[in-house]
């Protein structure tokens, strides 16, 4: 079931991310992994319960199960807390007292599935917000045009010439390899305009970064890689293949950061410097007339010199469309925690209630209703599952980052963001599959025979 269902998931990214077909192959090493675990928790389980078992002695085994000893609660040692707990509450508690070790493993598994809950649903809150940081806060331009060969600003006046573009900005892109410390990166530097407006930089705390007229806001990275902080400076070595390989020194003056993409940034004077050059472009944001954005894309493609023109409203077309894939993942991961928590839930209050059945018929014949025996198997579900909730949040906020850290590439960050509504929505579904499995075990209680329950059984 696994490889049928990881091979159907492979063909759904390969449709949908024009992937080739060739990534549904069978991983050996992750059936290996995943065998190993599945098998080990299950020996665990089950030697962990046989020896139990088999360590009692078969004269003892032919006797009824003698009451545990009791001890005090953390509750009995707070009086005027339990004083005002009616005895309907207090044997839910006692009874998880005596359980607790069911009561914690259970309680790891609602964590888990609550966690996993949480997980899921945030992807949908990542990409939103990286929508709205990327597309509409941080790229003011329209289209971004890439020459063949670096050229003279001056030839840029064509395209700002063109009917329906507002404003154009040049921009100056170098290969660069990073040197500090006895360590190296390769990087991409952009030179930028003083006055930049179609596009925002920004730095820690989402701080708008202002382009230094000398020095380099270096990406978040590349100083990491290199063990760079602001105020060091760091050796620049050209790699564009214009003249000689040069070697500057320059101050880092800040630190950049970026969700999509990756580069350092540096006023496209100082870029011309390290090259010992001048006006010298790689390639122009434009800001179009939003009616005229396709007849501005005929007109550049027409031109000589012009190796590519990317749309940011393609782009993020794109990407709303490849968000089809994630509802279907979502939805599959949100199905598998509901089951995860529903049969955790479910096996723990079917072994608890079938232990039970004689205490509960007693119930039943010293006058205790059957609403009032649901109310006290429901308050024991009631704590497990308020307390699984509550833990499983957190849990899955560090679960979402563990995520975050292994996907995370050198051009793409994914933030951590997981909106209010999603904590509610998995709040709402860990309470759901444990109130569901509640309902199918306790309604045995109705069926209970107190007459043949209550027989002494040889």
């Amino acid at each position: 079931m696994g490889l049928l269902l990881a091979s159907a998931m492979s063909k759904l990214y390969a449709f949908y991310f024009n992937l080739p077909e060739t990534i549904g192959g069978i991983n050996f090493q992750a059936i290996l992994l995943g065998l190993v675990i599945s098998v080990g928790v299950s020996l665990a389980a089950g030697l962990g319960a046989s020896k139990r078992v088999t360590a009692i002695h078969p004269a003892e085994s032919m006797h009824p199960e003698p009451p545990r000893r009791a001890g005090k609660m953390i509750f009995e040692y707070l009086p005027w807390l339990w004083r005002r707990l009616d005895p309907v509450w207090k044997m839910s508690l006692r009874t998880i007292n005596r359980k607790r070790g069911r009561f914690l493993i259970t309680l790891v598994g609602v964590i888990f599935a609550v966690g996993l809950l949480v997980m899921s649903l945030f992807s949908n809150d990542s990409i939103d917000y990286l929508i709205q940081k990327h597309f509409y806060q941080e790229q003011h331009y329209d289209l971004f045009v890439r020459f063949t060969v670096p050229v003279k600003e001056s030839e840029t006046l064509n395209i700002s010439r063109l009917d329906g573009v507002i404003k154009t900005e040049p921009l100056l892109e170098i290969p660069v390899k990073m040197h500090f410390n006895g360590r190296s990166e390769d990087e991409l530097l952009q030179g930028l305009p003083a006055y930049l407006t179609l596009k925002k930089l920004i730095g820690d705390n989402e701080k708008h970064l202002k382009l230094p007229e000398e020095g380099i806001l270096i990406s978040q990275r590349t100083a990491s890689k290199l063990g760079a902080r602001v105020g060091d400076r760091v050796e620049v070595e050209t790699l564009l293949g214009l003249g000689p390989t040069r070697r500057t020194g320059i101050k880092i003056m800040g630190i950049n950061r970026q969700l999509v993409g990756s580069g350092s940034y540096i006023e496209i004077n100082q870029a011309n410097r390290l090259l010992e050059e001048s006006g010298l472009v790689s390639g122009v944001m434009l800001k179009v007339d939003p009616g005229k954005v396709k007849l501005v894309e005929e007109e550049l493609n027409e031109m000589t010199g012009v190796s590519s023109i990317s749309s940011l409203q393609k782009e993020l077309d794109n990407l709303n469309q490849n968000m089809d894939s994630m509802i279907y993942t979502i939805s599959i991961l949100i199905a598998f925690a509901v089951l995860l928590g529903f049969a955790i839930v479910y096996n723990s209050s079917v072994i608890n209630f079938a232990e039970r059945k004689r205490e509960l018929a007693s119930l039943r014949v010293t006058g205790f209703t059957t609403r009032e025996v649901f109310g006290l198997l429901f308050k024991e579900t009631l704590l497990q599952s308020l307390l699984g909730v509550f833990l499983g949040l957190p849990f899955g906020q560090m679960m979402t980052e563990w995520y975050v850290r292994a996907l995370s590439t050198d051009l793409f960050t994914m933030q951590v963001v997981v909106y209010p509504r999603t904590y509610l929505f998995s709040a709402v579904g860990g309470i759901f599959f444990i109130m569901a499995a509640h309902l199918f075990t306790v309604k045995g209680v109705r069926q209970l025979d107190l007459v043949d329950v209550l027989k002494e059984k040889d």
